[in-house]
C-alpha cells in the first residue's frame, strides 16, 4: 500500500467554513498540509487497528518541540477537536512510519486589497501594483528536520494590452490575465494601452467562496510597444554577381518602417550611420515612422529607430545592420544572339554595386551601334530591330563602384552563329539581302 493511500485511511480533516483544502502533499516527509477557514469546529480523525491512540503536535519539529494533546477515542478511531493554526499533528503508535497533518487557518491570514494603486517602474518596462495591505506567509514545517516551506498564494491580474499580428502588421488590443504569487512584488510588463487593472485572489479565498477583488479604474501607460522591419528595393537581375549573404548591391534603396502603440508613442526618430563614424555622426536623421534611404557607398551601416512616449521619458529602440558590397565588373567576350533563346543570346556584364554605368557598342569601322546606362540590361545583338552580322564588335565601358573604384574598359565581342538566315543589318547599317550564317 502506498504512502498516499495509507494516509487517506488514517487521517480525515473536517470542519471550518467550507471544505478543508489539501494545499500541499509532501510525500517524502509523509506530511499533508490542509488549509481550513476557521478552526472553531475543525477536527482531525485517525483510524487504525489499535484502540489506544496518543496524539501529539509540534510547532517546528517533532524531535524538538513535540507535545501530547488530548483526543476522544471511539473504538479504533480517535478524534482531535481542539485544532490550532500553525501546528503539525500526528498519532504515535510506536512505529517509524508516522504520518503528519499540518493545519493553516486561512481566517487568520486573509487577503485584503486596501488602497490598490499602480505605479510605473523607473525603467519604463513594467508596472507594480501597490496596496497598504500585507500578505501573510503561510508557512509549515517538516516534522523531522525543522525545515520550513511556504504555501504559494495565487493571484490573477487582468488588464488590456496589445499583441503584434505579423500577418496584418498591426497591433491588436487584447485582454490579458496573468497569474502571480505576489502581485505587489512582481513587475507586470507589456502594458501598452491605457487600461484598468482587476486583481483577484487568492486561490484559498476562492476555494472557500470568498474571492477578493480590487480594481484600478484607469491607468495611463508610458510603455512603448515597437516592431520594425525593412524592405530592400535593389536590382535583382540575373547578371548581378553573388556576394556574401545579406550584402546589398549599391545603389540599394531600403524602406524602414516602424510600428508602435500610437497614441502612446508620439515621436519616431530614424538615424542611419556608417559604423565607423558612430551613431553621433549620422548620415541622415528622419522623424517619421517610415523612411526610405538609398545606399550608394560601400561599407557597414546601422539604421536605428527610437520611439518615445508622449511624456518623452520612456522609449524603445530597434536597430538593423546593413552591409553594402564592394563593386565588381566582368565582361564576356562572345555571345550568340538569335540562336537559342534565353541561352547566351544577350551581351550583358556581370556586376555588383555599380553606382554609375555606361556601355557603347561599335562596329569595326567605329560606328556606334548601341548604348545603354543600366547595368541590369544589355545588347541583344540587333541594330534597327535586325540582327547584325556575325563577327567582331567592340565595347567601351565607363563605370564607378560603391567603393569609389572607376572602371574604364575596352575590348572586343564575338558574335557567333552557325545556320544560314536572311535579313541581317549589315555592319555598315544597310540591309544585306544575301544569305548569312546563323546558328
Amino acid at each position: 500500500m502506498g504512502a498516499g493511500s495509507a494516509f487517506a485511511q488514517q487521517y480525515v480533516v473536517r470542519g471550518g467554513t467550507g471544505d478543508p483544502m489539501l494545499a500541499a502533499d509532501e510525500t517524502a516527509y509523509k506530511l499533508k498540509v490542509y488549509v481550513v477557514n476557521g478552526v472553531e469546529n475543525v477536527s482531525i480523525s485517525y483510524t487504525s487497528s489499535s484502540t489506544q491512540h496518543q496524539w501529539y503536535r509540534y510547532k517546528t519539529s517533532r524531535l524538538g518541540d513535540s507535545e501530547p494533546v488530548e483526543s476522544t477515542q471511539n473504538g479504533t478511531t480517535s478524534t482531535l477537536s481542539h485544532v490550532e493554526d500553525g501546528y503539525g499533528y500526528y498519532v504515535d503508535e510506536g512505529v517509524s512510519a508516522s504520518y503528519y497533518v499540518w493545519i493553516i487557518d486561512y481566517a487568520q491570514h486573509p487577503v485584503q486589497f486596501d488602497n490598490l494603486a499602480v505605479s510605473e517602474n523607473s525603467s519604463c518596462s513594467g508596472v507594480l501594483l501597490q496596496s497598504s495591505a500585507s500578505i501573510d506567509n503561510l508557512r509549515y514545517y517538516y516534522p523531522t528536520n525543522g525545515l520550513s516551506r511556504m504555501l504559494s498564494r495565487e493571484f490573477e491580474v487582468s488588464f488590456n494590452t496589445l499583441e503584434w499580428d505579423e500577418e496584418s502588421l498591426l497591433f491588436q488590443e487584447v485582454r490579458r490575465t496573468i497569474r502571480t504569487n505576489n502581485p505587489f512584488s512582481e513587475s507586470i510588463d507589456s502594458v501598452f494601452v491605457d487600461t484598468d487593472f482587476v486583481l483577484t485572489g487568492d486561490q484559498f479565498a476562492s476555494h472557500f467562496g470568498q474571492p477578493q477583488t480590487a480594481t484600478v479604474g484607469f491607468y495611463e501607460t508610458s510603455m512603448i510597444a515597437l516592431e520594425a522591419d525593412t524592405t530592400v528595393m535593389e536590382d535583382t537581375a540575373d547578371n548581378m554577381a553573388s556576394g556574401s549573404e545579406g550584402q546589398l548591391s549599391a545603389p540599394a534603396t531600403v524602406r524602414f518602417t516602424a510600428y508602435a502603440n500610437d497614441p502612446v508613442a508620439s515621436l519616431y526618430v530614424w538615424k542611419i550611420y556608417r559604423d565607423e563614424d558612430g551613431e553621433d555622426n549620422p548620415l541622415v536623421r528622419y522623424t517619421d515612422a517610415e523612411v526610405e534611404y538609398t545606399f550608394t557607398e560601400y561599407g557597414q551601416f546601422t539604421a536605428v529607430v527610437e520611439v518615445s512616449d508622449r511624456t518623452g521619458n520612456c522609449y524603445q529602440t530597434q536597430s538593423f545592420a546593413l552591409e553594402v558590397a564592394e563593386s565588381f565588373l566582368d565582361v564576356p567576350n562572345a555571345f550568340s544572339p538569335g540562336t537559342t533563346p534565353g541561352v547566351n543570346d544577350e551581351f550583358r556584364v556581370a556586376y555588383k554595386s555599380l553606382v554609375r554605368f555606361s556601355c557603347w557598342i561599335f562596329n569595326r569601322w567605329g560606328q556606334q551601334i548601341y548604348h545603354w546606362t543600366d547595368p541590369t540590361r544589355g545588347w541583344d545583338g540587333t541594330k534597327n530591330g535586325k540582327l547584325v552580322l556575325p563577327g567582331v564588335y567592340f565595347y567601351v565601358i565607363e563605370a564607378e563602384g560603391s567603393d569609389g573604384k572607376r572602371y574604364n574598359l575596352k575590348g572586343d565581342i564575338n558574335i557567333l552563329r552557325g545556320k544560314r538566315e536572311r535579313n541581317f543589318e549589315s555592319s555598315s547599317g544597310s540591309t544585306d539581302g544575301s544569305d548569312t550564317t546563323t546558328q
